[in-house]
Parts: C-alpha cells; structure tokens; sequence
C-alpha cells in the first residue's frame, strides 16, 4: 500500500458509512430525520396558530448551542475514530449470526423432530421478517438493561450517557467495549430467532430486505433512530407509546434527572419496557430535559475519561479482589 493510499483509507472508511443507505449515521438517514424534524415543528407551530418561518425552524434544528457544544465537539472526534479504527477490530471480534442460527435450528430439530419441508412463501417471509426484527430488539433491551443494572456494565455504558447535548453523533459515543458487548449480544439473539425461524417457517424462508437489512430494521433506522439522540421533542403518547419508542422516549432515558433514570431501554418497541415495567411515557410538552451523568474521575469528554477510565474501572469490576490482593502480595514478596 502506497503512503496515499494509508493517508487516505481512514477518509475511505468515513466515506463508505456516510454515504451506505444502511449506516446508522448515513447523510441519507440524517436527512430523512432533518426534513421529519422541519415538518414536525412545523406542524406544531401551525397547530397552535403560530407563523412557520424558514429561519426559525433553522434556528429549532441547527441550534448553535447544541452544535457547538464542546460535548458534541468530542462526539466528532469519537465518530472519526469509530469510523476509522474500531469498526474493524469489533466487527472481527462479533460471533457469527449464521453460525448461532444454524444451532438453534438444530437444536429445534433434536428435540422435536425435524420440522416438515415448507415451500416459499409470502407469509413466511413476513412471519421470519417479524421475528427476526423483535429478536434484534429484544436483544438491544436485554443489553442495555443489564449495562444499566450491573455496575461494571455501567462503567462501559455510561460514556455513552456523557453527553451533555444530543445529536446524531452521539450514535458513536459508545465505547468500544460496550460496542463489542452489544454486537455479541444482538449476533446471539438475531441467531437464534432466525434459528427458530428457519425451524418454523421453512429454511426457504427469507426476511423482506432492501440493501440487505431487513426493512422493519431500516425503517426503524430512518424513522426515528436519528431523532433519538437529538433535542428535537417528538413524542408518541397513550397505546402508541406503549407500543413503540419514540424520539421523546429515548430523550428521557438520557435525562440527568433522576426521576428518569433507567427507563425506557427498548430501541425501536417500548412494549418490552411496558412489559417489564421500565416504561416512562414523555408528555406531549417537552419538560425542558438536561442531559449528561456524574461519576467521571475525569474530563467526560476527553480521551481518558471516554476511553480509558471506563476500560480500567470496568476490570477492575470484574476481576474478584482476591486476585488483585494476591497479585499485588506476590509483587511485594518480590520486592522484598
């Protein structure tokens, strides 16, 4: 490889997830969401008779506060290193979805029979599209409600929580530990609802997709997955908001108010919340939400206190204290 082509691969890379129609940060569904965003204000406005002016809904989406906040600042910074480097080295590290489907199916087989030979169908391929979507939320829930119950989860988790302003970057504010514990995670139970899927629906069967994602996914990512992390109120109240997450939802979750904390863990359904009981509906208003998390030892919004805090207090979470006490006796007695 050339000096060039090494200069400009981390340009390649950021290039390649901004512009796939899949990315979770793509310029195609930061569009979507900006024009959702202008509309939804819009209507607001004319609904309480107010004038609709260019500017200010400029001034609504492109606030100057939120953009230059120094929050959002290292939120760029996070997304280039993300889209450069570890991309990469998590993808290497994520178990095979095909591998645990596969299982899974087998499984099945073992203990109830191999199932009867199903031709293709339409049926079928909306059954295994449903299943294979609520199986990756599922996954996202479980994920994210035991990073939020286990303390040494949380150390990785709450980077993410840093934040103090909320804009589709921080998408990337996520460490590359927890990326790597949700990656795992969301291959298990995508495996194994594709796995039950292949058993009951036929193997013939397959997810309606467009670019290779499956469409409920997609739409999720392009509907509302980018209003999620941004300051724009949309809120989905009574049965729809029992049902589905809105951009509101997710705001609340990342409220620093106590009141709010550890609600609201679903991804694109609210109904595994509502189930669990860790479902806060947002009022229709929005109540004015400040955003961020205490805890840090250092600057949240510089390298060691995004990167290396978390990794050190998340080890030391995890490795029992004998080990440490014998680890640190044996140096002692070495030193003597």
């Amino acid at each position: 490889m050339s000096v060039v082509d090494t200069l400009l691969s981390p340009l390649r890379s950021i290039a390649a997830a901004e512009t796939s129609p899949t990315s979770v940060c793509s310029v195609w569904s930061v569009g979507v969401a900006i024009v959702i965003a202008f509309a939804w204000i819009a209507w607001r406005r004319r609904r309480r008779g107010r004038r609709v002016r260019m500017a200010l809904l400029f001034r609504a989406v492109f606030s100057r506060r939120v953009l230059l906040h120094r929050s959002t600042r290292a939120d760029l910074a996070y997304a280039f290193l993300t889209l450069t480097l570890l991309g990469t080295l998590i993808g290497s590290a994520v178990i095979s979805t095909a591998w645990v489907a596969g299982g899974a199916a087998a499984a099945l087989a073992a203990v109830f029979g191999e199932a009867r030979p199903r031709p293709a169908s339409l049926s079928g391929d909306a059954a295994r599209t449903l299943a294979v979507f609520l199986a990756y939320d599922l996954g996202f829930f479980v994920d994210h409600t035991l990073k939020h119950r286990f303390p040494a989860l949380w150390e990785l988790h709450k980077t993410h929580h840093s934040a103090e302003a909320l804009t589709p970057l921080v998408n990337f504010r996520v460490h590359p530990l927890d990326s790597l514990i949700l990656a795992n995670t969301l291959a298990l139970f995508i495996g194994v609802g594709g796995g039950i899927a292949a058993y009951a629906f036929g193997r013939n069967a397959t997810s309606f997709s467009l670019f290779d994602v499956n469409v409920l996914m997609l739409a999720y990512i392009y509907l509302t997955a980018q209003l999620q992390h941004s300051q724009i109120w949309i809120p989905f109240t009574g049965f729809a908001g029992r049902l589905f997450m809105s951009p509101a939802h997710h705001q609340l979750h990342h409220s620093a108010d106590p009141a709010h904390f550890n609600c609201n863990m679903g991804a694109s359904l609210a109904v595994w919340d509502w189930i669990f009981g860790s479902l806060r509906l947002p009022s229709s208003r929005s109540p004015r939400l400040t955003y961020g998390v205490s805890g840090f030892d250092h600057d949240p919004h510089g390298v060691a206190g995004l990167l290396i805090e978390p990794a050190v207090k998340f080890a030391l979470s995890v490795i029992p204290l004998r080990l440490v006490a014998a680890a640190g006796s044996a140096r002692g007695r070495r030193l003597a």
